[in-house]
């Protein structure tokens, strides 16, 4: 079906990725539910229109007039299901689609497709550097918009994508998928964590082979698939002191990145690549010499004997626990760093990693005092105003050996743009203490 007009709602990188493809193909509308109250929106989209003069931009109230029938709906992933959009957009009878569906119609090639709550990014672009003598492409969630991805000559492509990209399309028709993990996040978007853990499973339904944690059965499909169960066999597993791929035995010494949740994404990346053909010395050298993507248990500096690390991405619970697990010493030896925007999360799984091992939490940001009711009782708690007070704070208080560890359990929009402004402010004010 060839629709008459593409009604875009939301003006970031997707919604943009939307307007090029459909430029110049069909009438393109688009709007943003952040009109007409936030300014930024206003700058963004005035960009947009000298960008694509033929653009029509309307008010979210003119949506349900210029949406029909014959028309696709392509929705920004941040705005929730349960949006009254959703509403206006359904009555009108148009057809709610997303990028992810038009590049699986686009595309000709194998697609491989990664979620999970935390370490979607690091693996996708870890089985995409296992896949380059393949031609591999990665993008998607990991920040190059799929549709961008249809000027690339590639013969297959990786894609991370998130619960809200799941949640709002009829599920892909993948090679190979995963699921890394699932644990409690966005609950300030999803309703409950039951109907978050059902979104990630969406990427099983339509695919050709499954990889996942045999010790972990929220990651499983929910029928039965020809697959990889990772530590459901001597040949695909994660040990203490090693990882095993493919029969390929790799003391976790030999590793770059650190902790076992890392361990774990490394053999689920190389399962992904295993299955799409490469060679598996290749993959072994590439699961050797991987150091990671920034902002995730990424050095910064060790400074007087004390391990700065950069942990930004970590915006929710489990992946401080994760990263609490990586630097854990038998001794309390962690300063932790963490606040910010809670999404509704409950911290009081924290307690016993904050008990065990971080001597000091620094906390910081809008729900920096839900984290302190949960460790006040269990460690030194101090509460500052700025991330610049919160590392001068952890420097007062760490000591020789110990790790300063910036892995917030939050997201970050009360006080920054992003991730990855909090990472690089925590790195620069570290870097200027070292200078």
């Amino acid at each position: 079906m060839k629709p008459d007009r593409i009604v875009i709602v939301g003006v970031g990188v997707t919604g943009e990725s939307c307007i090029h493809f459909w430029y110049g193909r069909a009438p393109v509308f688009v709007t943003d539910t952040r009109l007409p109250k936030d300014a930024s929106v206003h700058n963004r989209v005035n960009e947009l229109r000298a960008k694509y003069p033929e653009v029509r931009f309307i008010s979210p109230a003119q949506v349900a007039e210029i949406a029909g029938s014959d028309s696709f709906v392509y929705m920004s992933p941040g705005i929730p299901m349960h949006d009254e959009m959703f509403d206006v957009i359904l009555a009108t009878g148009a057809r709610l689609t997303s990028d992810i569906e038009l590049f699986m119609e686009q595309v000709d090639g194998a697609v491989i497709g990664i979620t999970g709550t935390n370490g979607k990014s690091t693996t996708t672009d870890l089985t995409a550097k296992m896949l380059q003598p393949l031609g591999f492409k990665a993008g998607g969630n990991i920040g190059v918009p799929v549709l961008d991805l249809l000027s690339e000559e590639a013969p297959g492509f990786v894609l991370e994508l998130s619960s809200f990209q799941l949640e709002r399309m009829r599920p892909p028709q993948l090679t190979c998928a995963t699921v890394l993990n699932i644990a409690e996040d966005h609950l300030d978007h999803h309703r409950t964590f039951a109907e978050y853990a059902a979104t990630k499973r969406r990427i099983y339904e339509r695919c050709e082979l499954a990889v996942f944690n045999n010790n972990d059965p929220r990651t499983a499909p929910g029928t039965k698939k020809p697959g990889i169960a990772i530590n459901g066999s001597v040949s695909w597993c994660v040990r203490q002191h090693e990882i095993v791929i493919d029969g390929h035995q790799i003391p976790t010494s030999e590793l770059q990145l650190l902790g076992s949740i890392n361990h774990y994404n490394i053999v689920a990346a190389a399962a992904l690549a295993h299955a799409s053909g490469v060679a598996m010395s290749h993959v072994i050298e590439i699961a050797q010499n991987y150091q990671g993507l920034p902002h995730r248990l990424q050095t910064v500096a060790r400074i007087d004997n004390v391990h700065y690390v950069n942990d930004s991405k970590a915006t929710n619970v489990a992946a401080t626990l994760a990263a609490i697990e990586a630097f854990a010493d038998e001794k309390p030896n962690i300063v932790l760093l963490a606040g910010g925007e809670g999404k509704d999360a409950d911290f009081a799984s924290l307690n016993e990693a904050l008990h065990d091992h971080v001597k000091t939490a620094v906390l910081f940001g809008k729900d920096a005092q839900k984290i302190a009711v949960v460790a006040d009782a269990v460690t030194q708690v101090a509460q500052v105003d700025s991330l610049e007070q919160a590392v001068l704070r952890a420097r007062e208080a760490a000591k020789p050996g110990d790790v300063i560890l910036l892995s917030p359990a939050c997201a970050s929009f009360d006080m920054f743009a992003n991730f990855e402004h909090r990472g690089d402010s925590f790195t620069s004010i570290v870097q200027d203490m070292a200078a």
